[in-house]
């Protein structure tokens, strides 16, 4: 009843005021005593409302408010998760997050990820909802099963097409940040930025064309949208008990963050003239025009906008949502390999021994720069690839891919664990990621061991059991394969052109909300050539 009031309350009041009153009482003493009375009372109110029914499954035993472990969880996530799958089994209920879950781990995730009626986008869409944080519509406008069967149609098939277009830009996307590499080398301050850039160029000139990925604000929004806007919405434990309010607060930046509207205006600026000249070829048949072959081109032609919204609007509101699924989780992911390649420096001079070897058997010799690659190429840099998805396995990842249980009925998973309706299941991928049975008996779990899986048939885009990066079953990521293509293709630029070395140690943090070195990473780039 309070999380409803509260809701009705605010979407009664203006934008501005609501903001302002928020952060008012957020910041009083008043407040701070009223939100730990509303929270006990929640979490009161949800302890003795709770279903008692037969759970199907062990439950942890929290020590927190009400029975739950979330702090216990925070402490030490990965100790957490393997202490209570040593105890409970696969399959356990347990009071988290604000709410009971069911975490579930080995053989059963396949379960989870193949029941049309466990939704990870439903789930997703509560806990961070893009459409809300940057203005873009309902969801309804412009809809994920859109995005993913545009990426499944469009993009994956034709990645040997965008090889050549993709690695040009990588290497503008370089000389934009580095200009002429001295011989003596250059030091990059932050490496992240630098790859989110590069990210950023290259996709770009994918998803809007190789004219429109050379405007300045255009790659400035692919590149920084994400963390522009998302920073507004610091992690706040409390707001876990009142998840209107967590809506509440990403339409709040939807609705008044300048970053928002900034992003949202540079994008228009410059895909108006751009997409008014393709629409006006398109309507006249021109018989002259040379069609463009870009993502945005396939969506004016098989997605038009619904009636009654600007186009404009509409393809803003398309390119926001593949900024957030596509660019952001590839920046992301990259820095995950980069860094674990930064840690492990030996690695990078094997990997670039690997292209050496390809290269030979291709005809070139030593001397050959990073333009002679090609998608062919790429796939047989096996250890590569096998230190890419190494790196990906050992990501700090602990309980996720929340899956909602979107029907009205209880779900039982054949353990006879028992699901309610609106009740979410997390993936245990810790303990997934590092189940020596999954991982095809390896000893070593814990460890990077960047080329264990070389020899294998486990490629860093194949999902299964023991790797659940991308999800599994038909809703597994559509893109993960120009995501990973992208990122090998960023690091064999990287190493192909200079010798790349970490300024300070790389360490890894162990906390649920740290999933990179803790730190700007500074690198030092020193040409190849030059050696």
């Amino acid at each position: 009843m309070l999380t409803q009031y509260l809701q009705f309350a605010a979407d009664r009041l203006g934008q501005k005021k609501t903001l302002d009153q928020l952060q008012a009482v957020v910041t009083s003493k008043q407040g701070v005593v009223g939100i730990t009375t509303a929270v006990a009372l929640i979490a009161l109110a949800n302890h003795f409302r709770s279903p008692k029914i037969d759970r199907g499954c062990p439950q942890v035993e929290g020590k927190g408010w009400f029975g739950y472990a979330t702090e216990e969880f925070r402490e030490n996530p990965g100790k957490f998760l393997s202490e209570w799958h040593e105890k409970l089994g696969p399959v356990y209920g347990v009071k988290i997050f604000g709410h009971y879950a069911t975490v579930v781990s080995g053989p059963y995730v396949r379960e989870v990820f193949l029941d049309d009626r466990f939704s990870f986008i439903a789930a997703i869409t509560k806990l961070f909802d893009p459409n809300l944080m940057t203005d873009s519509g309902h969801s309804s406008e412009q809809t994920a099963k859109n995005a993913a069967d545009s990426i499944k149609r469009f993009l994956s098939p034709n990645l040997k097409h965008y090889t050549p277009r993709v690695i040009e830009h990588l290497n503008l996307g370089i000389e934009d940040w580095c200009g002429e590499v001295p011989a003596e080398g250059i030091e990059i301050e932050n490496a992240f930025p630098f790859l989110q850039h590069l990210v950023a160029r290259a996709s770009a000139s994918v998803f809007v064309g190789i004219e429109l990925a050379k405007n300045e604000e255009l790659v400035d929004s692919f590149q920084n949208m994400v963390s522009n806007i998302s920073s507004g919405l610091k992690p706040k434990p409390w707001l876990e008990y009142f998840p209107s309010l967590t809506k509440l607060g990403m339409y709040m930046i939807g609705k008044t963050n300048p970053a928002v509207k900034r992003h949202r205006t540079q994008m228009a600026n410059a895909l108006r003239p751009e997409v008014d000249r393709r629409l006006k070829a398109m309507a006249s048949n021109d018989t002259n025009w040379d069609r463009p072959d870009d993502m945005l081109q396939h969506i004016l032609e098989s997605y038009p906008a619904p009636e009654g919204l600007d186009v404009i609007t509409y393809l803003i509101n398309w390119m926001t949502q593949l900024i957030f699924a596509a660019l952001h989780t590839t920046s992301e992911n990259g820095k995950v390999v980069l860094y674990r390649l930064l840690q492990h420096p030996e690695v990078m001079e094997e990997l670039y021994a690997e292209q050496n070897e390809v290269l030979a058997a291709a005809g070139y010799d030593e001397s050959a720069g990073p333009e002679v690659f090609d998608r062919e190429m790429l796939n047989k840099f096996v250890k590569l690839d096998s230190a890419v998805r190494e790196a990906c396995r050992l990501k700090n990842e602990f309980v996720g891919l929340p899956h909602e249980n979107t029907t009205d009925k209880t779900l039982t998973l054949s353990n006879g664990a028992v699901i309610l309706p609106g009740e979410f299941v997390y993936i245990n991928q810790f303990v997934n990621h590092r189940d020596p049975e999954l991982q095809a008996a390896i000893d070593d779990v814990h460890q990077f061991k960047p080329f264990r899986f070389v020899g294998t048939d486990h490629n860093a885009a194949k999902v299964s059991e023991g790797f659940v990066f991308f999800g599994m079953g038909r809703h597994a990521c559509p893109g993960r394969w120009f995501a990973i293509q992208e990122i090998k293709t960023i690091v064999s630029l990287l190493l192909r052109k200079y010798k790349v070395e970490p300024i300070d140690p790389i360490v890894f943090s162990n906390q649920e909300r740290d999933a990179f070195p803790i730190g700007p990473c500074r690198i030092r780039l020193t040409p190849r050539k030059a050696l």
